[in-house]
């Protein structure tokens, strides 16, 4: 166990502090006096210092805020964070990521491809934070305020990592051997951000499904809508009513589809398409002779398959946004986030865009000219990781191929300009790796997705070993009993071609 120095740290940041508060060594006192902890350039105000046992390991758990002031719009601000000391420190310290707009603070535990056993459960120190703002699901009133927008779009992650740390050397006695970053979603876009802005505050780094460009995924899955929208029947309402353009058969017809044209080409039909880079489904294969009929689609509906997986075009004909791939959730409504081509579901953020028609020059122009500060928040322009690189420090980006708001292929064609864009002397693989899950949807989840993996294990060797991660093993409730390997792109599993199919074992990693 790390020997906990509390007192000395608490004399040192708090002139006029009796010795006598920090006379008890017990955790439970040491975690008492964390309520009274003040730290330097942090106008911090502990709320709360409780000493948890029964939620994980025995640890600290202290919450609070700081850069308390009043916005532009009147509004209190403050970034509002909770921080897990375990009372069995393993030396390490990790911001966990946020999600959506943020607004909350999220229980801090570190759980971002974590394979089951999180960060805390480590003996990680771990902040969570809800980067500089309250609010509930989408609610973009905070950009009303410059400093509030600033801070969603990645400083607060500089500004919690240096109050972190502040926290883990006073009530540890000293800092951190090593920092590390974890996220999905609005995570994986505020680790990317990390790695760009701040190269070097961290020495490990998680990106997964980062929300890198919103102003063109949105654009693109409201363009996608409003084709399915055009060849929807009116309701009573007189609006599209989509659940129609498709009927459960004609769904499961496309599904199909997909898996006979993709499913072997990782040498096994098990239901997962594995090699999606090789995947040429062609939705015209559907179309019907002669009139629709049970077991095939009209021409409209093929083209609207084909133009909800293809790159959304401006009218150049340059796309404004990429490809999503074709894979086995495209048509789920059994994960909170409903699959690519369900916009008839309820849950779809885009369900209530009735809209028949789409301008996508203007939508474009409206993201990138009219919306200055999305252009800040966004990630997906700079390339150069130079500075991270050459300091040493790591990243792994993964992305679920099945995702339906943040095309994968976006992912991979980042990894690909930073790849070429950071010249170091080093080769891409020795500091960035970016690991594509089949079948896994938005972070998680997924009918045919294997979405536990453990990719914190394998940042943590990289790190403090470097030991590069090749294959990762993934599991999931989708099937169980089964495993599969993740391989690094451009690497995909494939099938020896015996041995169980249910195991890792029996599959290796080969390029196309």
């Amino acid at each position: 166990m790390v020997k906990l120095l509390i007192a000395t740290a608490f004399v040192a940041l708090m002139p006029g502090l009796t010795p006598a508060v920090a006379a008890d060594s017990s955790p439970e006192a040491q975690c008492s006096a964390a309520k009274n902890l003040q730290l330097a350039t942090f106008d911090m105000k502990v709320a709360s210092a409780d000493h948890v046992k029964d939620k994980g390991p025995a640890h600290c758990l202290v919450s609070g805020s700081f850069e308390h002031r009043t916005g532009a719009d009147g509004k209190p601000y403050a970034i509002g964070f909770s921080i897990a000391l375990p009372d069995n420190w393993s030396g390490r310290f990790l911001v966990q990521g946020g999600g959506g707009l943020n607004g909350v603070v999220r229980p801090a535990v570190g759980d971002v491809a974590s394979g089951g056993k999180n960060a805390l459960s480590r003996g990680f120190a771990v902040i969570s934070h809800d980067s500089g703002h309250k609010g509930e699901a989408w609610d973009t009133s905070f950009r009303a305020d410059q400093i509030a927008t600033l801070n969603f779009a990645g400083w607060s992650v500089e500004k919690v990592t240096a109050l972190g740390k502040a926290l883990v050397a006073a009530y540890y006695g000293k800092s951190a051997d090593r920092s590390y970053f974890a996220g999905c979603s609005t995570g994986g876009r505020e680790a990317m951000a990390s790695a760009q802005r701040f190269p070097t505050l961290f020495d490990g780094i998680i990106a997964g499904a980062p929300a890198m460009r919103t102003s063109r995924s949105n654009m693109s899955l409201a363009a996608k809508n409003v084709a399915m929208n055009k060849i929807s029947p009116a309701s009573a309402d007189s609006a599209p009513d989509r659940s129609k353009a498709f009927s459960d058969g004609d769904r499961d017809l496309v599904l199909k589809g997909i898996l006979k044209s993709c499913d072997g080409l990782d040498g096994l039909e098990d239901g997962m398409i594995a090699n999606p880079g090789a995947c040429k489904f062609d939705p015209a294969s559907l179309v019907c002779p002669a009139g629709k009929a049970d077991g095939c689609l009209t021409k409209q509906q093929a083209d609207i398959v084909a133009e909800t997986f293809s790159p959304t075009l401006d009218a150049s004909g340059r796309p404004a946004y990429v490809a999503f791939p074709y894979d086995t959730g495209v048509m789920s409504t059994t994960d909170p986030i409903p699959g690519l081509m369900r916009f008839d579901d309820k849950r779809n953020r885009q369900f209530k865009n009735n809209a028949m028609s789409f301008d996508v020059d203007d939508a474009v122009e409206k993201a990138d000219i009219g919306d200055p500060q999305q252009r800040l928040i966004n990630a997906d322009q700079w390339t150069d990781l130079s500075s991270f690189a050459t300091r040493g420090s790591k990243i792994i980006f993964f992305h679920g191929v099945s995702d339906p708001w943040f095309s994968s292929n976006d992912t991979v064609g980042f990894f690909n300009r930073m790849s070429a864009a950071t010249k170091t002397g080093k080769r891409v693989e020795d500091w960035a790796k970016l690991y594509l899950v089949p079948g896994m949807s938005h972070c998680s989840g997924g009918p045919a997705g294997l979405d536990q993996f453990d990719m914190l294990t394998k940042l943590i060797d990289w790190v403090e070993k470097d030991e590069a991660p090749r294959s990762v093993e993934a599991s999931g409730k989708a099937f169980p009993n089964r495993t599969r390997p993740l391989c690094p792109y451009p690497l995909h599993a494939q099938y020896k071609g015996e041995g169980n199919a249910d195991n890792a074992a029996s599959f290796e990693c080969r390029n196309n």
